[in-house]
C-alpha cells in the first residue's frame, strides 16, 4: 500500500506499507504529479514513513528510482524514515543515492528526521509532521 497526500502547507506525506506493488508505485507517482502541479511554483518538503515496508522486488525498485529522479526538481528537501531492517534500509539508501538528490536522506530516528526538515517548516507543518510520524494506519 502507498499513500501520498499534502494535508498542511507544503508538507508532502508518503506512507508505504508492505506489500508494495508496481501498481502502487505507478498510482503514487500519478498522485505526486497532481500534488506537485497543485503546489507549483512552490517546492514541497517531503516526509516518508517506510517503517512498515519491506524489500522491493526488482521491478518495483526500478520504478521507485524513476519516481525519485522525476521528483527531484519539485522537492526542496525530503526525509524518509526507514525500518531497522538492514536489507531494506540498504536498498532504500542505494535508491536515494542513485536518485542523485543531495536534499533527500534516509533516517532511522524520527527525531533526526524532524530536525532535518525542521527549519523549512511552518508551525502548522511542524505539528502535522509530528502527528504523521506517530500515526499508524
Amino acid at each position: 500500500m502507498l499513500s501520498v497526500d499534502v494535508k498542511v502547507g507544503r508538507l508532502l506525506e508518503i506512507r508505504l506499507i508492505a506489500p508494495v506493488t508496481l501498481q502502487d508505485i505507478e498510482q503514487g507517482h500519478q498522485r505526486l504529479v497532481q500534488l506537485f502541479r497543485r503546489q507549483a511554483p512552490l517546492k514541497l518538503v517531503g516526509v516518508g514513513d517506510l517503517t512498515r515496508a519491506t524489500v522491493f522486488a526488482p521491478d518495483v525498485a526500478s520504478k521507485a528510482l524513476q519516481v525519485l529522479k522525476a521528483d527531484n526538481p519539485t522537492l526542496e528537501r525530503s526525509g524518509l524514515l526507514v525500518s531497522d531492517s538492514a536489507i531494506f534500509s540498504l536498498q532504500m539508501e542505494r535508491l536515494v543515492a542513485q536518485a542523485e538528490n543531495p536534499h533527500r536522506r534516509c533516517f532511522h530516528d524520527p527525531f533526526e528526521l524532524k530536525a532535518y526538515l525542521g527549519n523549512l517548516l511552518t508551525h502548522e507543518e511542524h505539528a502535522r509532521l509530528a502527528q504523521f510520524l506517530i500515526e499508524k494506519p
